[in-house]
């Protein structure tokens, strides 16, 4: 469950000033709120009918303007923060998305997000003496930068010269990409986009495999424009499932390393983790994932839409650090592992849908993700990604785990 809707029906600035009072009372008086955006003008109107509401709590408020994801989670942690919050465009419907954060920076799911949104429904202020104070803290991007710079193995990455094409550019995704790029001494090109983030982004999708192609770059990356989620683009394969990704980038932990994923994905692919040695947890709740996450702290969560956690670096979504993670096992194992994630597919029942078909199942699907959708259907899985080389999608069925 996530807080989204329309603008002005389900979420008016009446009701996002009582949710922001009752994220600043949960903060406390004098006590820290971390707040961020994307770039789009709804967010920018909604962050400060929010932050309003926080203030006349008593709380002081950390503003990043816009920011990603994982920048909120890394800041809280960072700035002993006691709450967050994060406005953006919902790429499902093209409606609002408001994610709410709690020390050490974990995102709110479940009852525990239920019981913020009924406190906000039945709200009554009191009346306090003393407003709570904004600070603005752009330079949280470069912080953050250099932190994720150092978490990999930079050197062996620098001496791999690796190519990315990247999408899409918006900010502040664009700057924190390059910097890191920059840093790291990858050959970057970034690939813009002037339409909303509606999934699933087959558009850019088929940009990046042309452009990645065209330039014999090493991979092609599609991000989710908060920075949360992502899906790579690979000769012979095209664009990799959330849990194929995991396989290759895992690979770099070794067998042992505890993995923690949200239903539903593959068998075939997690079977294969375990058969190697890796210790796999499933949950099938997202408030229960992010209560495992905290508690075990594994070497990689994700979720079946893409978003990934590295809880060595912060507890929420955060495709930039996964990103950078991806560059470090390039460098150190190469692209032999994927071999297995072939093969994989290949098990699994495959069917090939054009473009219009495709789309149209996505959108009669409960929840889209970047790279198209997932349905469950007598417990079965039905996976559609996009396949840009046909300019169209790969439906894949096969038992969940």
């Amino acid at each position: 469950m996530r807080l989204k809707g329309k603008l002005y029906e389900d979420i008016t600035l009446e009701k996002a000033v009582k949710l922001g009072y009752v994220i600043g009372r949960s903060a406390g008086p004098r006590n820290l709120v971390v707040s961020g955006r994307d770039a789009f003008r709804v967010s920018r109107m909604l962050k400060r009918a929010i932050t309003a509401g926080v203030m006349s709590a008593g709380a002081d408020v950390m503003d990043f303007h816009e920011s990603l994801n994982g920048e909120i989670a890394f800041a809280i942690k960072r700035f002993g923060a006691k709450m967050g919050f994060m406005v953006s465009i919902d790429p499902s419907t093209g409606g609002v998305l408001l994610k709410i954060f709690s020390s050490p920076g974990y995102e709110l799911a479940g009852e525990s997000l239920k019981r913020i949104i009924r406190e906000a429904e039945e709200e009554k202020r009191e009346a306090r003496s003393e407003i709570g104070w904004v600070y603005y803290a752009e330079y949280v991007h470069r912080l953050y930068t250099s932190a994720i710079s150092s978490f990999v193995k930079g050197d062996i990455i620098t001496s791999r010269k690796i190519s990315s094409v990247v999408a899409p550019d918006y900010e502040p995704l664009e700057s924190i990409l390059t910097e890191l790029a920059r840093g790291l001494g990858v050959s970057q090109i970034i690939i813009g986009d002037i339409n909303p983030p509606i999934h699933p982004f087959s558009t850019l999708m088929k940009k990046i495999w042309s452009v990645r192609r065209a330039l014999q770059s090493d991979i092609g990356v599609l991000f989710s424009h908060d920075g949360s989620a992502l899906t790579l683009c690979l000769e012979g394969l095209g664009f990799l499932l959330p849990e194929e990704l995991l396989l290759y980038v895992i690979q770099k932990y070794g067998p042992g390393s505890r993995v923690l994923v949200l239903n539903p994905v593959f068998k075939k692919t997690i079977e294969y983790l375990e058969k190697e040695g890796y210790k796999i947890t499933i949950v099938d709740d997202e408030e229960k994932f992010h209560f495992v996450n905290r508690r075990e702290r594994p070497v990689i969560s994700m979720t079946w839409r893409g978003e990934y956690i590295t809880p060595l670096f912060s507890l929420g979504f955060d495709a930039i650090i996964l990103y950078a993670q991806v560059l470090e096992a390039l460098s150190d194992i190469g692209l032999k592992p994927l071999d297995t994630v072939k093969s994989i597919r290949e098990e699994l029942h495959r069917e090939t849908l054009s473009l219009n078909n495709g789309l149209e199942i996505c959108r009669e699907a409960d929840e889209t993700t970047l790279w198209g959708c997932r349905i469950l259907r007598d417990n079965k899985l039905i996976t559609l990604i996009y396949n840009p080389e046909a300019d169209g999608f790969i439906k894949l069925e096969g038992d969940k785990f």
